[in-house]
């Protein structure tokens, strides 16, 4: 998927609450992992969009612990962006 049918695809689902720039980083990075990464890696995005909403708000604090900062509407658009990676 190019970045313009990507940006497309994400202001459908977002509108101007998501910042594409990022967004197509993330989505770059999931494919680049998805061709090159180990097994474990693979697995642990296939993971991501099965969580539950007590699961997200773990794995959000995890991340804080590790000085990334995401939002409850970050984390769902980090994980909405590795999903559609991963159907392509």
């Amino acid at each position: 998927m190019n970045k313009e049918i990507f940006n497309d695809v994400m202001r459908d689902l977002w509108g101007d609450e998501i910042d594409l720039s990022e967004a197509w980083e993330t989505y770059s990075e999931t494919m680049m992992t998805k061709e090159l990464g180990e097994q474990m890696d693979i697995m642990l995005l296939e993971s991501l969009p099965e969580m539950s909403t007590n699961k997200r708000l773990l794995w959000r604090t995890q991340l804080s612990e590790q000085g990334i900062e995401m939002t409850p509407t970050q984390v769902d658009q980090y994980i909405s962006i590795i999903e559609l990676a991963l159907e392509i």
